[in-house]
């Protein structure tokens, strides 16, 4: 076998070709959404819809995608989210009302905001919405298992925060002004991931201890890069905590 681990019988597979291909395929999917059937925008108007239905076909079914409201067992909630990356498995939903969703803080993984463009007041807004989030009391209570219960379970993971649009407004799209405004966020503020179809996407890796190590992709394989990135990162925050019902139940029950 050669230094590439190749044998005679494999046959070459471009990466680069099948992740163009994958973004087209998500573009269109974006195309699809109902709420986008009848007026036929252009994919890059912002509609959370689209976004919505792009991560739903692309996620694993252990994630599901809403626009909602989050809220936590001390009667504090969020901001309103274009989209968010919750968890189904594990966690109950409580609440549907007049068409809102709202979502108990630990079921959270990632949330969006959905605009025309990326620009500094919609990276700003972003933040706080993401900020909204992140501020939200998280219970997380012992986990039982076949072999006994781990009483120690680890703490919640940090809420992914993005900005998804369908163009950036600056030149070059993912450059100096951007980062910089990315460095004026406050940390409960800071955005993970973005993409600005026309032009690409960007993360802000975990470890990065500056925006300077930002990465990013460019058109052609921008919505792949932004939708594996999320997986990554969603595979390296694991399981959402183990919630705890008594908290938020606790306003039910009247002492006699």
């Amino acid at each position: 076998m050669s230094a590439n681990n190749r044998t005679d019988d494999q046959r070459p597979f471009d990466l680069r070709v099948a992740f163009t291909a994958k973004s087209a395929q998500l573009s269109a999917s974006m195309l699809a959404a109902p709420k986008l059937v009848g007026h036929m925008p252009t994919i890059g108007d912002g509609s959370e819809a689209g976004w919505i239905k792009m991560l739903r076909d692309f996620l694993p079914t252990r994630y599901a995608v809403d626009k909602a409201f989050v809220v936590d067992s001390c009667g504090h909630q969020s901001l309103q989210l274009d989209v968010v990356v919750y968890d189904r498995h594990f966690t109950p939903l409580f609440w549907e009302m007049g068409g809102a969703l709202f979502l108990p803080a630990e079921s959270v993984y990632a949330v969006f905001e959905a605009k025309q463009e990326l620009n500094l007041g919609y990276l700003r807004e972003a933040g706080e919405k993401v900020a909204s989030v992140r501020r939200l009391h998280r219970t997380n209570g012992p986990i039982v298992h076949a072999g006994g219960t781990v009483d120690k379970p680890k703490p919640p993971p940090r809420v992914l925060g993005g900005l998804l649009a369908g163009r950036s407004s600056w030149n070059p799209p993912f450059g100096q002004s951007l980062r910089e405004g990315l460095d004026n966020l406050a940390e409960d503020e800071r955005i993970d991931l973005g993409c600005g179809l026309e032009h690409g996407a960007f993360e802000l890796p975990e470890s990065a201890k500056a925006v300077f190590d930002l990465v990013s992709a460019g058109a052609d394989v921008g919505l792949a890069f932004v939708a594996m990135r999320l997986l990554a990162r969603l595979q390296q925050m694991g399981s959402v905590p183990a919630m705890s019902i008594d908290a938020y139940t606790s306003v039910l029950s009247q002492p006699r």
